[in-house]
């Protein structure tokens, strides 16, 4: 390899669940970085197409355990393994995921959506910590991507943290610090009762959703309470909850009728509005790292994020 391309940083981009549907939004991606002076790998990946998935369960796979290939230092490692877009279909394969080989590379992994279930199934068996964050079609494939979303990525990943301000009042008034985890609701509450959920016991749990109606994220809620993981949380901040609909049945039952009933039966601090979830404007989160809250009542809360 040139010096010159030796010294470029290395984005390799994975597809373990489902297949692009705008080939477009994979050549923007390659571009924005590329632009950037950085070097991409993997966008072959976008091209595999079975029935719903990027490619076979066992080509997937493959793509997943052959990024231990990297530890024998033989080839430069990526700086950045980024998840091109979400779906489904990690979960068909977790349980032959090697990921104890995988962190013997220490590779920096990226991704939301269900690629939640194979960050928390590689922090709950090795210990080491990922990006729940943007994804390659879905944040850096539109013609004009999130300016906020851009700001917050390269704040951690070039400063090495970065602060979230939410300005929406809360009811609560406290600081706590802890390790920080979380994502993708139903992908979460999946994960209990498996290997693949990490035990965190004084954390920061962040959770979002999309499609999914206010009594559907009240039951996985009550699931998680009642599985004993809400209550060993020092807090729990909900993120966007979007794509759903509203029904006449409802009558008046909404998302903040929802979190009003479940703080009424949670010990633990429930906050809202965090920007993250299957939107444009959301912020890079380190799962596995220790971060710091601090609540201001109607003020709103600063949330602080130390990059891996």
């Amino acid at each position: 390899m040139p010096f010159k391309e030796y010294m470029m940083p290395i984005l390799q981009i994975v597809a373990p669940s489902g297949y692009p549907q705008d080939q477009n939004s994979v050549a923007r991606a390659v571009a924005y970085f590329t632009e950037r002076g950085w070097m991409v790998r993997g966008q072959g990946a976008a091209l595999r197409h079975f029935q719903r998935f990027a490619g076979t369960d066992a080509e997937r796979l493959a793509e997943i355990n052959n990024l231990m290939r990297f530890a024998d230092g033989q080839e430069k490692k990526p700086d950045l393994v980024m998840a091109l877009r979400g779906g489904y279909g990690v979960s068909r394969f977790m349980d032959l995921i090697d990921f104890e080989a995988l962190a013997q590379v220490d590779l920096r992994f990226m991704g939301h959506s269900d690629f939640t279930a194979f960050c928390l199934g590689y922090y709950a068996k090795t210990g080491r910590p990922s990006y729940i964050g943007p994804m390659a079609c879905f944040d850096f494939g539109p013609e004009v991507p999130s300016l906020f979303m851009e700001a917050h990525f390269w704040q951690l990943l070039a400063q090495g943290h970065d602060v979230v301000i939410v300005e929406a009042a809360q009811p609560h008034q406290f600081e706590a610090e802890g390790v920080l985890w979380g994502g993708n609701l139903t992908m979460v509450n999946q994960l209990v009762g498996t290997p693949f959920l990490p035990d965190v016991k004084g954390g920061i749990l962040f959770l979002e959703d999309i499609n999914e109606h206010p009594y559907r994220i009240e039951r996985n809620l009550y699931q998680l309470r009642d599985a004993g993981i809400l209550e060993q949380q020092a807090a729990v901040i909900l993120g966007q909850f979007n794509g759903y609909k509203l029904y006449d049945n409802d009558h008046g039952y909404d998302f903040d009728e929802m979190v009003a009933h479940m703080r009424s039966r949670c010990d633990v601090p429930i906050l809202t509005d965090l920007p993250f979830g299957h939107v444009r404007d959301k912020v890079t989160l380190p799962i596995g790292q220790v971060a710091q809250l601090r609540v201001l009542g109607d003020v709103g809360y600063r949330l602080t994020v130390h990059a891996i």
